[in-house]
This record gives C-alpha cells, structure tokens and sequence, in this order.
C-alpha cells in the first residue's frame, strides 16, 4: 500500500499482530512519529473497525491511542495511524524483585484496564508483550486487535489468545462457540502480574485449559513477599470461575491504598484548635470534659476512632470502636439532650494521589 504523502515511512517494518505491518513514520502535518499499521488484504474489516471503535472510545493515559484511519476508494480501512511508543515492551523489566515497584506497575495496568472496561471494551489479549514504558515512564496498554465490545459479539469459536494467559472460559474445542466477559480481561492480569513477580509462567498456566489452582501460580508462595491483601486479590483474578474474579476498579483500588500507605492527613478541629493527624502509630484524644473522649489512631491506611467514653457520635450515628472514620465527618461529644452544650469537632482526611 502507498502511503499518503502526509506520512514518511522512517523505520523499518514489523509485524503489526498478525493482521497488519507496522511501520515507524513521521507525520509531516504534525511533526511526530506515529505507528501506521498497513492491514493486510483480506483482513476481515468488521475486526479492525472493532479496533478503531475500542481505541477511540478510551480515554486513558495507560492506553495507546488512534490518530487517524486510512481508507481507499471503496471505503474499506486500509490502515490504522496511531500514537508511537519507542522501547522495549514489559519483558524487558521482568523478574521484578522490589515490592514496590511491582505494585506500581501493577497499579498502572489496572487503571488502564478500568478505563478500557469502563466503556464497555473488552481488551482480550493482555499481556507484557502488548505494553510498554512511553518516555515520561508511563505505562501504556495497546493492540487491540482482538478488542470486543463487551455484550456486543462477545463470543468467539475454539480457543483464541496467547497461550498462559487464557482465560479457562475460554478454552473450548474447535467450532464450539464460547461468551466472554472483561472478565477474561481479568485472568489474563492476573497471569501478567505473575511473569512480573516470575519472569516466566508456570506451566501450569500453559496448558489448555489452565491447571488450576496451582501452588506455583499461588502469589502468596512467590520470592517476592506481598502484603497479603495484594496477594490475595491477584489470586482472585486467577479464579477458574468467571464470577468469582474481583474487577479491574476494585484491583487498582486495592493496589492504590497500599501505594498510599502512610501517606494520610487527618485534620481535626476543636473550637480554636487545630490536631494533625499523619504518622502511622499516632493518636490524638478528642475530649469535652464530662461530655466524652475518642481516641483517634492512624494506622498508615485508615483512621480509627477507639477509647470511646461517654456519649461520642460521627455523624450524628453512634461510634462502634473499633470504627473507621470517613474521610470527611463531624465528631460529637455529648448526648443530643445537651443541645447547644454539645462540643463538635469537624475532621476531615487529605487524600493523595498515587504518582506513578
């Protein structure tokens, strides 16, 4: 295919995913390199449009996006420009070994999966292989080429994916048709946070279907050591059943409250006095007199009211210590007999954003 002349090919041509040759060019509209993936002939159009809808649907910084689409005479797709990310896919940083950084990466595969699910796509081809590190060290998600909205022709016939991460739904025999759901989405996370922690799947994980559960695909029997709530999540999203996998929203907030450990500040204000709250194992008494005390503790990831005495309420709701604050409420002390008698106390919490 002859590109138009707004795009100068630069760089030498790759395999687009089976479906397409990439190539590396500059758009001269713009002055900057894009990725234009050449289809080859034959390639079934309502697949690639699929990939067209999926991309341009996404609004997220870990997914890659689509520029422009490229089409003859007949109106059929012919090519698919879209944004360039230089470097080497996710193989290149894995075995991790700091808890840390698996969490951060972990963390940004989430969002990008959550923003991909949230509009209704399903990515269905996850794996390190299909992400990379763009220059400002963020973690993009791309090819969609075998990209399904979600209820919408969510069903496939035999077994299509990478071998490792598919999902056990998904194995079927040839002609048989199978549903899929972004769960299968989920699965496959799961196996690419194991390669990160591993470096390579178990084998377990390699046959068709999945053999599971499995010790070596258990996250809480890895060399890397998992706060538990982390590893128990990931071994969640390796569940044989569909139903029981958690989704994508609720593992990027999992993995987001660990990356904000400790990071908190509660400020509390007392008539003309001002508490701070922010040092895990730190408490401040909360005391009127004879009206009532509370303590409150900060444990690096919630705030806890305990040591009640007397008549305390949160939001006008009685305390039952041990309790979790929100993170905006209003502490009283005194029973409501006491109308204007009773002391208020505003505490509200500064939450953070995890910076990747």
């Amino acid at each position: 295919m002859k590109l138009p002349p707004r795009y100068e090919k630069v760089g030498s041509s790759f395999c687009g995913g089976g479906m397409s040759t990439a190539f590396k060019c500059k758009d001269k509209h713009l002055d900057r390199h894009v990725l234009v993936k050449v289809l080859q002939p034959g390639v079934d159009q309502k697949r690639i449009l699929d990939e067209v809808k999926a991309l341009s649907a996404i609004r997220s910084k870990h997914v890659v996006q689509i520029y422009d689409v490229l089409k003859d005479s007949s109106g059929a797709v012919t090519a698919l420009v879209e944004e360039f990310l230089p470097g080497q896919d996710m193989n290149a940083v894995i075995p991790i070994k700091d808890v840390d950084t698996f969490l951060r990466y972990v963390y940004a595969i989430a969002c990008g999966l959550a923003d991909i699910h949230v509009v209704g796509v399903v990515h269905r081809d996850i794996k390190p292989n299909n992400m990379k590190i763009d220059a400002e060290g963020c973690l993009r998600i791309f090819d969609f080429g075998l990209s399904r909205t979600d209820g919408v022709n969510c069903e496939t016939i035999g077994t299509i994916g990478t071998l490792g991460y598919i999902a056990p739904e998904l194995c079927a025999p040839p002609n048989q048709k199978v549903n899929f759901t972004t769960a299968v989405d989920v699965f496959a996370f799961g196996a690419t946070a194991l390669k990160l922690v591993r470096g390579k799947l178990p084998n377990n994980l390699r046959t068709i279907p999945p053999s599971l559960p499995s010790a070596d695909a258990d996250f809480t029997s890895q060399t890397l050591t998992l706060p538990p709530e982390i590893a128990a999540i990931l071994n969640q999203c390796l569940s044989k059943k569909a139903a029981r996998r958690p989704s994508m929203e609720t593992v990027r907030d999992t993995v987001g409250r660990h990356l904000l450990h400790g990071r908190h500040k509660a400020t509390m204000i007392v008539g003309e006095k001002i508490h701070y709250l922010e040092k895990i194992g730190q408490s401040v008494k909360l005391s009127a007199g004879s009206l009532g005390s509370v303590n409150v503790s900060y444990n690096g990831y919630n705030f806890i009211a305990t040591n009640v005495v007397g008549d305390v309420f949160i939001n006008n709701m009685n305390i039952v210590p041990p309790q979790n604050l929100p993170g905006a409420c209003v502490i009283t002390l005194g029973a409501p007999s006491l109308g204007v008698r009773r002391r208020y106390i505003t505490f509200d919490v500064t939450h953070p954003e995890v910076v990747l």
